[in-house]
């Protein structure tokens, strides 16, 4: 397996997350998110796979994934549900997080953990995902209200994504009755005092985004649902004004990290070539 050389991002770090954001993707000239989830089964599929402990392999995969899509990513998006999966004495999401921020340090690295509880709760874990595990942003289940998500948004530097309209059929449920997801924008954009708060809004439903986009303007936003779920990226785009306002974040997983044509022997070659696709393509839509 080989490597890719880093892309250097030439953006000063500002003071708060969101311009620091902004910046990154102008620097980088991309929008892409990588998805960082290790499917041990996906992984044991791959022709060619060496006989390593699950947590081991999971590890290896995904260090490998990073260096191949570091220079069409602006940020990499560990979920935390994969490493959790994974039985082992070694907290996973740490070591992905302190190697992230030893070796791809122009990548912003977001936690996709989706916290949130009380007050006291969430303040640590808070510490433990921008302390313990180094990550520069995390997503939060914003339900609980503003103290739950208050100890999220003290440090300026710090970005969090609360969940505002996601990806998933669920999203019906609740989000999308009484116009839910516009009420969380609305408080996002209230409690973005500190210049750090962004939310995540799905791909599968383009035809809300122009109103999120809306009521928060500065806000980055967060979008899963494109590839391996289906979302239009082009009318994605569109509907959140991407030309115009580059804070936002494409996010791929499995179509980044599943190429069809993978094998343990071309993994690093097939990652780089899916992320350098839709790095292109997100580019297409934006000029």
């Amino acid at each position: 397996m080989t490597g890719h050389a880093s892309v250097e991002n030439k953006a000063a770090a500002p003071g708060n997350f969101n311009d620091y954001l902004e910046q990154t993707c102008i620097a980088r000239q991309t929008n892409l998110c990588v998805g960082l989830d290790p499917d041990v089964a996906r992984l044991r599929a791959l022709a060619g796979v060496p006989d390593m402990p699950p947590p081991r392999l999971c590890l290896e995969a995904m260090f490998q994934a990073a260096a191949a899509a570091e220079p069409f990513a602006a940020a990499f998006k560990p979920n935390a549900a994969f490493f959790e999966a994974v039985e082992t004495d070694e907290p996973l999401m740490a070591r992905v997080g302190h190697h992230l921020a030893e070796k791809h340090t122009s990548v912003i690295r977001l936690a996709d953990a989706k916290r949130g509880d009380i007050g006291n709760t969430s303040a640590r874990y808070a510490e433990a995902t921008f302390q313990g595990q180094a990550f520069q942003s995390i997503t939060v289940n914003p339900l609980m209200g503003h103290d739950a998500v208050e100890p999220f948004l003290r440090d300026p530097a710090r970005g969090v994504f609360l969940l505002c309209l996601t990806s998933n059929p669920g999203a019906d449920d609740f989000l999308l009755q009484n116009e839910l997801y516009l009420r969380i924008a609305e408080k996002a954009a209230a409690w973005n005092t500190n210049h750090n708060v962004g939310l995540v809004v799905g791909a599968t439903r383009p035809e809300y985004l122009g109103r999120v986009r809306e009521i928060a303007p500065d806000l980055p936003l967060l979008i899963p649902g494109v590839g391996a779920q289906g979302g239009s990226l082009a009318e994605t785009v569109e509907a959140i004004g991407g030309r115009e306002n580059r804070r936002f974040l494409i996010n791929a997983s499995r179509a980044v990290l599943y190429p069809a044509d993978a094998t343990w022997a071309n993994y690093t070659e097939q990652v780089a070539a899916a992320a350098r696709s839709l790095r292109d393509e997100i580019n297409a839509c934006v000029q």
